[in-house]
C-alpha cells in the first residue's frame, strides 16, 4: 500500500507541475478567454482528483493506525508471556542442574562399583584360568595313563591271541601225534605196547594238564580283561561327564565375563553419551541466553515472535514431561543399580561356593587318580605274572619247533633212503642177463648219482627183452601142441601164485608203512633226546664257564684277602707300637707331641677304637659272605656233575636201542625192493598207453593253434586300425576338451556379470518405480490438501490438452511405426536356437545361436521351420567347425604334451599357448558366426546424427520448452508440491499441538475414571469369590455314599500298588547299592553344581533384563535430546528468517520515508510558487489549494510517524 501511495503522490506532483505550466501560459495569454476557461476546467478536475486521493489516503491511514494499535497490544501480551516463560525456564534449569548433579553422583558411584566388579572379575578369571590349567594338566596325565593302559591291554590281547594260536597248533600236532602213536601201538609188540601206552598216558596227562592250565589262564585273562574294560569304560564315562561339566562351567564363566565386559562397555558408552548430553544442554542454555538478548533487541518482531512463543510453550511442556520421565528413569536406574549390586553379591557368593566345590572335586579327583594308579599297579603285577606264564608257553613252543626240525631231518633221511633204493634197483637190473647195447649206456658215469628216468628206461628195455623172449617161447609152445595142457596147468598155478604174491605185497606194504611210522617215532625221540643233550651241554658249558669265573673271582678275592690281611697286620703292628709308645709315655708322665699331622691330632681315642671295630666287623662280614658263596658254588657244581653223568648213561642206552631197531628195519627194506620191481613194470605199460593218447591230443591241438594264429593276424590288423582311430579320437577329444574349457572359462564370467547386471537393473528399476510412486503420492497429497491450486491445475490441464493437439498424435504414430519395423528386422535377422533359463524360473536367459550361411533367401513359413531344423543339425554336426577347433588347438596340444607340472617355465608357455589358441578359435568362430552382429542396432541409431530417433527427441525437447514458456505443463513440479505440503503440515502441527493438550487433560480424566472402575471391579470380584465359596461348601456337604465308596476303593488299590512298587524298589536298591555308591556321590556333587549354575544363570538373566531396561530408558532420553536439538534448530532458523524480514522492512521504511520527504519538499516548492501566482490572479483558488495542501501535508506527517513507530 505504501508503494501505491508513493506512486499516486508522484503522479499528483507531475500533474500539478503540468497544471502550473498551463496556468503560467494562461497568465501570459490573458487575452485568450477560451484558454482561461479550459484552464479553469482543468484546475477543477485536478482539485477533484486531489480530493479523491486525500480521502483514499486518509482511509488507509486510519486502517493502518488501527492495525498498529492491535500490533502494540499483541506485542505487550507477547512480552508478558516471554517474561513468564523466562521464569519457567529458570526454574527448569535449576531442576535440571539438581537432577544432573544427582545423576553424576550416581554415575560416579556406579563407576566405583564397576571398577570393584572388574577387579573381582579379573581375580576370578585368573583363578578360573589356573583351575583350567590344572585341569588340563590332570586331563593330559589321565589321557596318557589311559593310552598306556590301552597299549598294555592291546599287548595283552595280542599275547592272548598268540597263545590261542599256538595252543591250536599244539592241539593239531597233538592230534597228529596221537594218530601216529595209535597206529604204532596197534602193530607193535605187547611189551612195547605197554611201555608206549604208559608213555602216551603220561604225555596225554601232561598235555591235558597244560591245556587245562592254558584254558584256566585264558579264562582268567579274559575275565580280568573284561573287568578292566568295564572299569576303563566307567572311568571314560566319568571323565567325559567331568569334562562336559567343566566345559559347561568354563562356558558359563566365559559368558559371565563377556556379559560383564559388555555391561562395562555399555556403562562407558552411557557415560560418554551423558557427558555429551550435558555439553549439549550447556550449549542450549548459552544459546537460549543469546536468544534472550536477541529477543530484547528485537521488540518490533512481535508477530513472528508470538507464533514462535506458542511453539516454545509446547516445547517447554514436552521438555517438562521429558524431564519428569528422565527423573523417573533415574529413580528406576537407581533401583536397578541396587538390584545389580545385590545380584553381584549373590554371584560372588555363588562363585566362592563353586570355587570351594571345585577344590573338593580336585581333591576327590586326586584321590580317585591314586586309587586308579593302585589298581593299575595291581593289574601290571597280574600282567607280569601272565607274561611269565607266556614265556613258559613260548619255551614249550620252542621245544615243539625243535621237534618239527627233527621231523624235517627225518624226511630228508627218507629221501636219501629212496635214492638208495633206486641204486639197489639198478644193481638188481645189472644182475639180470641183458644185451650189451643197453647195459653199456648205463655204466658210463659211475661217479654221478643215477637218475630215476635212466633207471626206468633200463627197466623198460629189460622188460622189452623179456617180451621178445616170451614171444619166442610162445612160438615154441605153438610148435609143441602136446605140451599145451601142461603149459595151461602151469599158467593156472602161476596165476594163483601171482595172486598170493599180490596179497603178500600188500601185507608187506602195510608192514613197510608201519615200520616207517615206527622209524619216524623213534627218530623224533632220538631228536628230542639229542636236543636235550645239546641243551644240557650248553648248560654244562655255561655252568663250567660260570664256575671258572667264580674260581677266578675266588682267587682274586683270596689274593685281595691276603693283601688286606697283610695290610691289616701291618696296621695292627703299627697301632700296637703306637699304643705301646703311648702307654709308655703315659706311664712315664711325659707326653711328647712331635708329629702335629699324625693320627692323634685328628682323632680321639674313642673314635679310633670305634673305627677299628667297624673295619673289623666289615671284614668279618665280607669273609662270611665269601665263604657262603664258595659253599653254594661247590654245591651247584656237584649237582651239575651228577646230572651230566645221568644224561650220559641215558644217551648211551638210547643209542644202543636205536642201532638194534635200524638193523631190524634193513632186513625189511630188502624185501620191499623186490615188491617195488613188479609194481614199476606194470606202471611202465600204463605210461606207454597214456603217451599214445597224448600224441593224438597234441595233433588236434596243433590244428587248433593254426586256426588261432590266422584269427590272431586278423585281430592284429583290426587292432592297428582301431589304434589309429583311437589316437585320432584322443587328439580330437583333447582339443575339444581344451576348447570347451577355454570357452567355459570365457562364458561363465560373462554369464555371472550379466546376472549381476540384471540384479542391479532390477534393483534400480524398483528404486525408480518407488521414486515415481513417491512423487505421485506427494502430488496426490498436495492436490488433496490444496483447494486453490486445484483450479489452477485444471485450467493448466485444459490449456495443455489444447496445446498437445495433433503433434503428440503424430509422434505416437511415428513411434509405433518404428517399433513395428524394428520387430520385423529382428524377426528376419534372428538366428537363435533356444534360450536357456536357470532352474526353469523367470530370470536371466542365455541365448544360444546358430552359425547360418551367408546367402539368405526368402522362404514361406512352412519351409522356414524345416530350414531352421536343418541349419541346427548342420551346425551341431559341422565338420568345418570341428576342423577349426582342432587346428586352433594344435599349438596348445603340443605344449600340453611337453609340459612338466613342477617347472615354472612350462606354466608361462602353457598360458601363452592357451591365449594364442583361444584367439585363433575366436577368429574362426567369428567367420562361422558372421550372421550374428556383435553390437545391437540401438547403439548405432543413437549415435547417428540424422536418425529418426534423434529427430523425434529434438522435437519433443522443443515442444516441452514451448510448453514451459507458455506455462502449459501437465504435472506440477515436485518442489512446489513439497513446499505446499510443508505449509500444510505446519498448520497441521499447530492443530495437533492443541489436540495433544486437550488429549492430556482428557487422559488424566480417563485414568481417574479407570481407577474408579478398577476399584468397583475388585469389589465385584470379591463378592463373586464369596458366592463361589458358598456354592462349593454347599456342594461339598452333598457327596453321595457310592462316590465315597468308589473313592475309598481306588485309594486302597493305589496303596496296594504303591506297596508292591516299594517292595520291588527295595529289592532292586539292595542289589544296586554296591554298584551305585560311587555314582550317587558323583551325582550329588553334580546336583550341587547344577544348582549353583542355575542360580548363577538366573542372576545373570536378571542382570541382563535390568541392563536392557536401562538401555531402553537411555534410548528414550536420547530420543528426547534429539527432539530438543531439532526444535532448537528450527527456532534458530525461524529467528534468522525473522531477522532478515525485519531488516528488509526497515530498509523499505527508510526508502518510503525518504521518498515522502522529497515529495513534501517538492510540494512546498510548488505551493510557494502557486501562492505567488494566485495572489496576483485569484485569491479564492489560492485559499482552496492551501487548505488541500495542508490536509495533504498532515497525512504525510501521520504516515511518517507511523513508519517511525
Amino acid at each position: 500500500m505504501s508503494l501505491n501511495t508513493s506512486s499516486n503522490a508522484t503522479g499528483d506532483s507531475q500533474r500539478l507541475k503540468n497544471a502550473s505550466s498551463d496556468v503560467k501560459q494562461m497568465i501570459k495569454n490573458e487575452t485568450d478567454l477560451d484558454i482561461t476557461s479550459d484552464l479553469r476546467k482543468k484546475l477543477h478536475r485536478a482539485k477533484k482528483e486531489k480530493l479523491e486521493i486525500t480521502t483514499k489516503h486518509n482511509a488507509e491511514l486510519a486502517s493502518y493506525e488501527s492495525q498498529i494499535a492491535k500490533l502494540r497490544s499483541e506485542v505487550e501480551k507477547g512480552e508478558a508471556l516471554r517474561q513468564s516463560l523466562e521464569y519457567d525456564l529458570a526454574v527448569a534449569r535449576k531442576e535440571a542442574g539438581l537432577g544432573r548433579r544427582a545423576a553424576e553422583e550416581r554415575l560416579a558411584e556406579a563407576h566405583r562399583i564397576q571398577e570393584k566388579l572388574c577387579a573381582q572379575n579379573s581375580e576370578l578369571q585368573g583363578k578360573s584360568n589356573e583351575i583350567e590349567k590344572a585341569f588340563q594338566t590332570s586331563q593330559q596325565k589321565w589321557k596318557e595313563e589311559c593310552r598306556r593302559f590301552e597299549h598294555d591291554l592291546e599287548e595283552r590281547d595280542n599275547i592272548i591271541q598268540n597263545c590261542n594260536r599256538e595252543y591250536d597248533l599244539l592241539m593239531k600236532e597233538k592230534s597228529r601225534l596221537e594218530k601216529t602213536l595209535q597206529e604204532a601201538l596197534e602193530k607193535h609188540q605187547q611189551e612195547k605196547n605197554e611201555m608206549e601206552s604208559h608213555i602216551r598216558e603220561t604225555a596225554l596227562e601232561e598235555f591235558r594238564l597244560q591245556a587245562e592250565q592254558w584254558e584256566a589262564e585264558r579264562r582268567e585273562l579274559q575275565f580280568i580283561v573284561q573287568e578292566q574294560d568295564s572299569a576303563v569304560q566307567n572311568m571314560h564315562k566319568k571323565v567325559e561327564k567331568l569334562e562336559t561339566e567343566h566345559m559347561d562351567c568354563s562356558d558359563l564363566l566365559r559368558r559371565q565375563t563377556s556379559e560383564l565386559e559388555f555391561s562395562t562397555q555399555r556403562e562407558e558408552r552411557l557415560r560418554k553419551e551423558f557427558e555429551a548430553t550435558t555439553l549439549r544442554v550447556r550449549k542450549l542454555e548459552e544459546n537460549i541466553e543469546a536468544e534472550r538478548a536477541a529477543h530484547l533487541e528485537s521488540k518490533f518482531n512481535s508477530e513472528i515472535i508470538q507464533l514462535r512463543i506458542r511453539d516454545l510453550e509446547g516445547a517447554l511442556q514436552v521438555e517438562k514431561a521429558s524431564q519428569a520421565e528422565a527423573v523417573a528413569d533415574l529413580e528406576m536406574i537407581k533401583n536397578e543399580f541396587k538390584e545389580v549390586e545385590s545380584a553381584y553379591e549373590r554371584e560372588k557368593n555363588n562363585a566362592q561356593e563353586s570355587f570351594a566345590k571345585l577344590n573338593l572335586l580336585e581333591r576327590e579327583y586326586f584321590s580317585k587318580t591314586k586309587k586308579l594308579n593302585e589298581e593299575i599297579e595291581d593289574q601290571k603285577k597280574v600282567i607280569t605274572d601272565l607274561s611269565k606264564r607266556l614265556q613258559y608257553n613260548e619255551k614249550s613252543c620252542s621245544e615243539l619247533q625243535e621237534e618239527l626240525v627233527m621231523a624235517k631231518k627225518h624226511q630228508a633221511f627218507l629221501v636219501e633212503t629212496c635214492e638208495n633204493n633206486v641204486k639197489e634197483l639198478e644193481s638188481i637190473l645189472d644182475s639180470f642177463t641183458v644185451s650189451g647195447q643197453w647195459t653199456s649206456g648205463i655204466h658210463k658215469d659211475k661217479d654221478k648219482p643215477p637218475s630215476f628216468s635212466v633207471v626206468l628206461e633200463t627197466l623198460r628195455r629189460t622188460l622189452t627183452d623179456y617180451q621178445n623172449k616170451l614171444e619166442d617161447a610162445s612160438n615154441e609152445l605153438s610148435s609143441m601142441n602136446d605140451a599145451k595142457e601142461k603149459a595151461s596147468n602151469e599158467l593156472v598155478s602161476t596165476k594163483q601164485k601171482i595172486e598170493s604174491h599180490t596179497k603178500n605185497i600188500k601185507e608187506l606194504q602195510d608192514k613197510l608203512a608201519d615200520g616207517n611210522k615206527e622209524l619216524s617215532h623213534l627218530r623224533t625221540k632220538c631228536a628230542d633226546r639229542e636236543a636235550l643233550i645239546s641243551t644240557l651241554k650248553v648248560e654244562l658249558q655255561n655252568v663250567l664257564h660260570c664256575w671258572e669265573k667264580e674260581k677266578t673271582q675266588a682267587a682274586q678275592s683270596e689274593s685281595e684277602l691276603q693283601k688286606l690281611s697283610q695290610a691289616f697286620q701291618k696296621d695292627t703292628e703299627e697301632k700296637l707300637t703306637f699304643l705301646h709308645t703311648l702307654y709308655q709315655h703315659l706311664v712315664a708322665g711325659c707326653v711328647l707331641i712331635k708329629q702335629p699331622e699324625g693320627m692323634l691330632d685328628k682323632f680321639s681315642w674313642s673314635e679310633l677304637c670305634a673305627v677299628l671295630q667297624e673295619n673289623v666287623d666289615a671284614l668279618i662280614a665280607d669273609l662270611n659272605r665269601a665263604n657262603e658263596k664258595i659253599s653254594h658254588l661247590e654245591y651247584i657244581c656237584k649237582n651239575k656233575s651228577d646230572t651230566m653223568r645221568e644224561l650220559q648213561q641215558t644217551q648211551e642206552d638210547t643209542f644202543n636201542k636205536v642201532a638194534e631197531q635200524i638193523k631190524a628195519q634193513e632186513s625189511c627194506w630188502h624185501k620191499q625192493k623186490k615188491e617195488l620191481e613188479l609194481q614199476y613194470s606194470e606202471l611202465l605199460l600204463e605210461v606207454q598207453k597214456r603217451a599214445q593218447k597224448f600224441q593224438e591230443i597234441a595233433e588236434k591241438n596243433m590244428e587248433k593253434l593254426n586256426r588261432i594264429e590266422k584269427s590272431h593276424e586278423q585281430l592284429v590288423l583290426e587292432n592297428l586300425h582301431f589304434k589309429k582311430v583311437s589316437s585320432q579320437t584322443q587328439r580330437e577329444q583333447t582339443s575339444l576338451l581344451a576348447a570347451c574349457a577355454l570357452m567355459a572359462g570365457a562364458l561363465y564370467p560373462l554369464y555371472s556379470r550379466s546376472c549381476a547386471l540384471s540384479t542391479q537393473r532390477d534393483f534400480l528399476q524398483e528404486q525408480v518405480n518407488n521414486f515415481e510412486l513417491f512423487k505421485l503420492e506427494i502430488r496426490t497429497l498436495a492436490q488433496a490438501l490444496s483447494t486453490v491450486e486445484e483450479k489452477k491445475q485444471e485450467e493448466a490441464k485444459m490449456k495443455k490438452k489444447s496445446f498437445k493437439g495433433l503433434i503428440r498424435v503424430f509422434r505416437k504414430g511415428v513411434i509405433t511405426v518404428l517399433a513395428a519395423n524394428r520387430l520385423k528386422i529382428l524377426g528376419q535377422s534372428c538366428s537363435s536356437l533356444f534360450t536357456w533359463m536357470e532352474s526353469f524360473k523367470e530370470g536371466i536367459g542365455m541365448l544360444v545361436c546358430i552359425g547360418e550361411p551367408k546367402d539368405k533367401h526368402k522362404f514361406p513359413k512352412h519351409q522356414k521351420e524345416q530350414l531352421r531344423c536343418l541349419q541346427a543339425l548342420s551346425w551341431l554336426t559341422s565338420s568345418d567347425l570341428l576342423t577349426a577347433v582342432i587346428s586352433s588347438m594344435a599349438e596348445l596340444q603340443e605344449v600340453l604334451s611337453k609340459t612338466d607340472p613342477n617347472s615354472r617355465v612350462c606354466g608361462h608357455l602353457l598360458i601363452g599357448a592357451a591365449k594364442s589358441s583361444f584367439a585363433k578359435l575366436m577368429d574362426k568362430i567369428s567367420l562361422a558366426m558372421e550372421c550374428i552382429p556383435l553390437r545391437s542396432s540401438r547403439s548405432i541409431t543413437y549415435v547417428e546424427k540424422d536418425s529418426l530417433v534423434q529427430r523425434l527427441a529434438c522435437g519433443l525437447h522443443k515442444v516441452n520448452t514451448l510448453a514451459l514458456k507458455y506455462g502449459f505443463y501437465g504435472h506440477v513440479p515436485i518442489m512446489k508440491s513439497t513446499a505446499s505440503l510443508q505449509k500444510q503440515i505446519f498448520g497441521f502441527t499447530q492443530r495437533l499441538h492443541a489436540a495433544e493438550v486437550e488429549r492430556r487433560s482428557l487422559r488424566l480424566e480417563v485414568t481417574e475414571f479407570k481407577r474408579n472402575v478398577n476399584e468397583m471391579k475388585k469389589e465385584l470380584d470379591k463378592a463373586q469369590c464369596l458366592q463361589m465359596q458358598l456354592n462349593e461348601f454347599k456342594q461339598s456337604k452333598l457327596i453321595t455314599h457310592e462316590k465315597f465308596e468308589s473313592a475309598c476303593e481306588e485309594l486302597n488299590n493305589a496303596l496296594l500298588r504303591e506297596q508292591q512298587a516299594q517292595m520291588l524298589l527295595n529289592e532292586q536298591a539292595q542289589q544296586l547299592q554296591e554298584l551305585n555308591y560311587r555314582l550317587e556321590l558323583h551325582s550329588s556333587e553334580e546336583a550341587d553344581k547344577n544348582q549353583t549354575l542355575g542360580e548363577a544363570v538366573k542372576s545373570l538373566s536378571e542382570a541382563k533384563m535390568e541392563l536392557r531396561r536401562k538401555d531402553q530408558s537411555l534410548r528414550q532420553l536420547n530420543r528426547h535430546l534429539t527432539q530438543l536439538e531439532q526444535d532448537k534448530r528450527r527456532l534458530e532458523e525461524n529467528i534468522h528468517d525473522a531477522e532478515s524480514a525485519l531488516r528488509m522492512a526497515a530498509k523499505d521504511k527508510e526508502c518510503v520515508a525518504n521518498h515522502m520527504r522529497t515529495v513534501e519538499n517538492m510540494l512546498h516548492k510548488w505551493a510557494w510558487s502557486l501562492s505567488g501566482i494566485s495572489q496576483h490572479c485569484c485569491p479564492l483558488l489560492f485559499v482552496f489549494f492551501f487548505l488541500s495542501f495542508t490536509v495533504f501535508l498532515r497525512g504525510i506527517h501521520r504516515h511518517l510517524c507511523c513508519l517511525s513507530l
